[in-house]
């Protein structure tokens, strides 16, 4: 169902997927949009648990786009370096395939909330639960049920690890 990496010898294990998923809190996503058009879009993320999760507005685009369609693509670049006098670049990124939903239960959505702060804020504990409270009403928060995922490394990696 989902594609094969073509040069599996740049694949990564599952656990460099894994840590790269932990360690970033920026993504795009891809949903299928109005008349089959594909909508993409970067946005902030948090891994928890095998699930990620981003929040959003309950009107708009994006959630219109959940709503009609529960597939969902996900890219993570953890790391791009153009090297110019070879023409190439050192990277590591992560593709995620999964399924979306949107969390409807308030004390859940309550808990992501803060899960989601204290991932992309870590240095910030004060003003959590005020701003969480402040934007309760209007956020919606998505799952996303990971189905498929690789991670793929340049050439560049690949020559340093064979080194």
């Amino acid at each position: 169902m989902f594609p094969k990496m073509r040069r599996i010898k740049q694949q990564l294990d599952n656990s460099e997927v894994l840590d790269i998923l932990k360690s970033n809190t920026t993504c795009t996503i891809a949903l299928i949009g109005e008349n089959g058009y594909p909508y993409s879009l970067p946005l902030s993320y948090c891994y928890d648990e095998g699930n990620i999760y981003f929040h959003c507005a309950k009107v708009g685009h994006k959630i219109d786009c959940i709503k009609n369609c529960d597939s969902i693509s996900l890219s993570v670049i953890d790391h791009d370096e153009i090297i110019e006098e070879k023409f190439t670049d050192k990277y590591k990124s992560v593709v995620v395939f999964g399924k979306v939903e949107i969390i409807d239960d308030e004390k859940e959505i309550r808990r992501l909330c803060r899960k989601m702060c204290a991932a992309l804020c870590p240095n910030v504990s004060d003003g959590i639960e005020k701003e969480i409270e402040q934007f309760i009403e209007q956020t919606a928060v998505v799952k996303i049920t990971i189905e498929h995922m690789t991670g793929k490394e340049g050439l560049e990696f690949l020559k340093e690890r064979e080194q």
